[in-house]
């Protein structure tokens, strides 16, 4: 997550975001391993929690997570702290702080959409070698699906800030995924469903950017709709949401027009 009136919106979820947010699948490393990726100095930005750090560090990366939320950057430095190659520091996308042409592989997972396309891409060509590249990550909720209607109903009831899974209009994030590449970059999509039990179905919606907090008016009201929904959908104790990984590679400013 990104500037800071977004990035506050996090302040308060990074245990349930750390616990309950899902993580790659490893289809997404194989093909960074074929694109050369293995090993690279990275910059991973608006890491969060550092979910998508430890995939990058799995594949023997130095990997710096820019974060721009004080909460979540400690609490990767508690989960990734003792892992060789990793270190963080408080930056946005469009200002990280790092130095010039430091790094030859740029990432964003879960983070993009609240980035300035233009800004981000002059960024990562500032801090990029000669040859380096991007990868923007999302994993994406099967909307069409029955619990996810059911959950965005819950949401839409309860939580203000909820205008859909994803902001409600990928569209305009699709649009600037080709401003930042300067056309249609490479893109990959996973199967990743994921699998919840009720405490981190309940943490999962908890770590979201619209969720109500622990407090606010509606709370508990908001659990029991939610506690319903795993209960309407839940086989054995256990909820699937069904998930893709979808990512864009390719060189910032540079993919074929």
């Amino acid at each position: 997550m990104q500037k800071e009136s977004a990035a506050s919106r996090f302040t308060g979820k990074s245990q349930a975001y750390a616990a309950a947010r899902p993580g790659y699948p490893p289809e997404l490393a194989e093909k960074l391993r074929e694109r050369g990726a293995a090993g690279a100095e990275a910059a991973d930005i608006g890491a969060g929690t550092g979910l998508f750090t430890r995939l990058l560090l799995g594949l023997g990366c130095t990997v710096c997570a820019v974060e721009p939320n004080d909460e979540m950057r400690a609490q990767a430095q508690r989960e990734l702290g003792a892992i060789p190659g990793f270190s963080c520091r408080k930056g946005t996308a469009e200002e990280t702080g790092l130095p010039d042409g430091s790094v030859s592989l740029v990432t964003a997972a879960q983070s993009f959409h609240w980035f300035s396309a233009a800004a981000f891409r002059r960024e990562c060509l500032r801090i990029l070698r000669p040859g380096g590249a991007a990868l923007l990550v999302w994993n994406a909720r099967v909307e069409e699906a029955p619990v996810m209607r059911s959950l965005s109903s819950v949401f839409r009831r309860f939580c203000p800030q909820f205008a859909g899974f994803m902001g409600g209009d990928f569209t305009r994030t699709e649009a600037d995924i080709r401003l930042f590449f300067g056309g249609e970059p490479e893109r990959w999509v996973f199967p990743h469903p994921l699998h919840y039990t009720e405490d981190a179905f309940l943490r999962r919606c908890y770590s979201s950017s619209y969720s109500l907090r622990e407090g606010e008016e509606g709370f508990d009201r908001y659990t029991d709709s939610l506690r319903a929904v795993f209960a309407a959908h839940a086989k054995d104790g256990v909820l699937l949401l069904p998930n893709e990984t979808t990512a864009y590679w390719g060189r910032p400013g540079e993919a074929s027009q």
